[in-house]
């Protein structure tokens, strides 16, 4: 579909949609949501459930006794951090961020900005950064330069997805559950469009 495939390509290249653009995907939202059925599913619950389990084992090794938080970015890793938590045997705890940088239309709105900052207490813990997927790894870089200003003992970062790219990656998450194509505009298991399919258990494809 055209307005996926654009859609695909602002989030990859994070080049600025034209007023063409943005009138194009906000005449066509409600063609894109279509049932579960009509959508091409990519990874499966199954396969992500083994995944994380053989994550947090990895987690469990390096951090294991340590004080360690969880910081997850709000909305699109909360599915990926309930599941972490529930199978690491570490004890974590939790907190949220939220980072915006896309208006509803899902267009470009400028730069990153990132809030909840100034309720975090990390000083001196080990910090473990999750978001749902990294294409340009803009949004990791972003919040990693944030949190490292809050003196932490340790930082990491963990992707549910990483973006394949014909560019050697400008940033390369700690932990990466899975990969993905360059061109799937992927939804559910936390991951939206226009706040439809988050809450599916798989991950599909809109195009």
């Amino acid at each position: 579909m055209a307005i996926i495939n654009l859609l695909a390509s602002i989030a990859l290249t994070g080049t600025p949609a034209t007023e063409e653009e943005v009138q194009m995907i906000t005449s066509t939202t409600q063609e894109v949501i279509r049932p579960v059925d009509e959508l091409r599913l990519v990874i499966s619950q199954e396969e992500i459930y083994d995944r994380i389990a053989e994550v947090s084992k990895l987690i469990d090794a390096e951090y294991r006794g340590k004080d360690v938080t969880l910081i997850m970015i709000m909305k699109g890793s909360i599915c990926l951090a309930a599941d972490l938590m529930r199978t690491l045997e570490t004890d974590v705890a939790l907190e949220h961020i939220t980072c915006s940088s896309y208006g509803q239309n899902g267009t470009e709105r400028g730069e990153l900005t990132v809030s909840g900052l100034e309720k975090l207490d990390i000083a001196g813990k080990d910090v473990i950064l999750i978001d749902d997927i990294s294409d340009t790894g803009t949004t990791f870089k972003t919040v990693i330069k944030e949190l490292e200003q809050l003196n932490p003992k340790s930082l990491s970062s963990l992707a549910l997805l990483v973006r394949k790219n014909k560019e050697a990656p400008k940033f390369s998450p700690d932990y990466a559950l899975f990969h993905v194509e360059s061109d799937d505009f992927v939804i559910g298991y936390g991951l939206d469009y226009k706040e439809h399919y988050r809450g599916l258990s798989s991950i599909y494809a809109l195009n």
